[in-house]
């Protein structure tokens, strides 16, 4: 029997899988012997079958491949595996006992690196799978950094092109993700109120954006910000950073994390996240080297992000002004003529009802004079709440002018408005008082007027018959509800 070399002390951290394929039990314990020596992780196959299963499964490194089978031959195994299989890149070793050259060239014609011919050399056969073992690392580096370089392009095309910031954001995010084996990839912006950050955007989940986080339950952020450097977590489980939320995260099956500050003026702005579950290894350096890169073309467009983000605000709060009244924080006149076309043509175009209330605070006057403009307008503004607490989301509250208020009900027929405008009428006399010297009552006259009806044809009509009959309201008691 063969005896196995003695192991080489530096191969004895190497944790290559070696897969044999040979249906002689002999042969596979003597050669699995020997690749336990040499510090390999060794797999058995006992026929073609079974190697290409094993291969599937444990993804091996290396193959040894007997040619002679009882089911699959060898010839056919290696040419499964290149062609159908698509395995073009694990080094397979051909083991024979036949020497031919016929069946040598075939083999290497099929796919196969290297011979071997039986009975096996210890020495010649550890110096085969060591060397393709390096001419395979070399090929693996070459692919990563391929793909490395493929990615950064892709960002950096992302980056200096017109796209959103946000967009961007997530063409690194998704990039990373795809090149990187982790389960969680994120970036996170650093708020300016203490302790707090915000998820701008993360690949598995693309809808995500700006969710606030509370930056005590991530420790690993926190220590990159005091930093102000990249940090890498292991094992979060052994890791003493990460005790307070290990057993959160265990139970999302996370294993390690990356966190790369992203410094602008040597503040830090923001951070890019990877967490993964892996088990078998962390994060090697040359994938934290390109997170390292794409976190600094991250940078810009996190800023520009951020100043988007500031200037949708300060948008949003122009818009608001431009269509609500000063006062009351109702819409104002100008757009509710707006709305009105809309909520009527739609109205006309599907055959559903529009109802318009019309309202009017009863003598105001008399509480302008009594308790002085500041405080009218102060009832003006409760007023406008109560109305809008006592609406649907579906309504629109409009300040019509003065103390008068118009509310539009889309899909709403004369039953339901006429309820409606009861409720109101009711919410407004319950309306609290409190908080003044004297206790101001207030009441409400309402007109109510309903499409589709016979009299009224255009958006004009509607509200000119709600207006008729919140004049008729006020002309016979005030404090009431009249319908069209």
């Amino acid at each position: 029997m063969l005896r196995p070399s003695k192991p080489l002390r530096e191969m004895m951290n190497n944790r290559h899988k070696v897969l044999i394929v040979d249906d002689d039990s002999v042969i596979r314990n003597v050669v699995m012997e020997m690749l336990t020596n040499w510090g390999y992780e060794g797999i058995e196959a006992r026929n073609g079958k079974d190697a290409m299963r094993r291969v599937m499964v444990d993804k091996p490194d290396l193959i040894l491949l007997d040619l002679i089978m009882p089911d699959i031959n060898g010839f056919e195994v290696c040419s499964k595996l290149r062609t159908e299989m698509n395995v073009p890149a694990t080094p397979i070793i051909i083991l024979t006992s036949r020497g031919e050259k016929d069946d040598i060239l075939k083999g290497l014609e099929v796919g196969a690196n290297d011979y071997i011919v039986k009975p096996v050399e210890p020495f010649e056969l550890e110096a085969r799978i060591k060397t393709h073992l390096r001419i395979k690392s070399l090929y693996d580096d070459a692919c990563a950094e391929k793909k490395d370089l493929a990615t950064l392009l892709e960002v950096s095309k992302a980056v200096s092109s017109t796209l959103n910031s946000r967009d961007i954001l997530y063409t690194i995010v998704k990039s990373v993700g795809e090149v990187i084996d982790v389960d969680r990839c994120s970036i996170v912006r650093i708020g300016r109120k203490k302790g707090v950050g915000y998820v701008v955007t993360t690949y598995e989940n693309p809808g995500i954006k700006n969710l606030a986080i509370d930056l005590e339950k991530y420790p690993e952020i926190r220590s990159a910000l005091e930093v102000k450097g990249t940090v890498i977590i292991e094992d979060i489980q052994s890791d003493p950073r990460m005790t307070s939320v290990k057993d959160s995260l265990k139970e999302l099956g996370l294993s390690s994390l990356l966190v790369i500050p992203i410094i602008v003026r040597e503040e830090v702005i923001g951070t890019l996240m990877l967490r993964t579950s892996r088990k078998e290894r962390s994060f090697s350096p040359r994938e934290v080297k390109l997170c390292q890169v794409i976190a600094n073309l991250a940078a810009s467009a996190l800023t520009n992000a951020h100043l988007f983000e500031s200037v949708e605000i300060s948008n949003l709060h122009l818009e608001k002004l431009a269509i609500t009244d000063g006062l009351t924080g109702a819409y104002n006149h100008r757009h509710f003529r707006t709305r009105l076309d809309e909520e009527f043509n739609r109205a006309k175009r599907y055959g559903t009802p529009l109802s318009c209330i019309m309202m009017d605070l009863d003598h105001f006057k008399h509480i302008n004079d009594a308790f002085g403009h500041a405080q009218g307008d102060k009832v003006l503004s409760e007023i406008t709440d109560v109305i809008k607490n006592n609406v649907r989301k579906i309504d629109i509250v409009a300040r019509y002018g003065g103390e008068e208020f118009v509310v539009l009900l889309p899909n709403t027929a004369k039953e339901g408005a006429f309820i409606q405008a009861e409720r109101l009428r009711k919410a407004v006399i319950a309306y609290s008082c409190s908080g003044r010297d004297k206790c101001i009552l207030v009441t409400v006259s309402l007109g109510v007027s309903t499409f589709p009806s016979p009299e009224i044809n255009t958006a004009d009509e509607l509200v000119g018959k709600a207006d008729n009959a919140l004049y008729e309201a006020k002309r016979s008691g005030r404090n009431k509800t009249v319908e069209a």
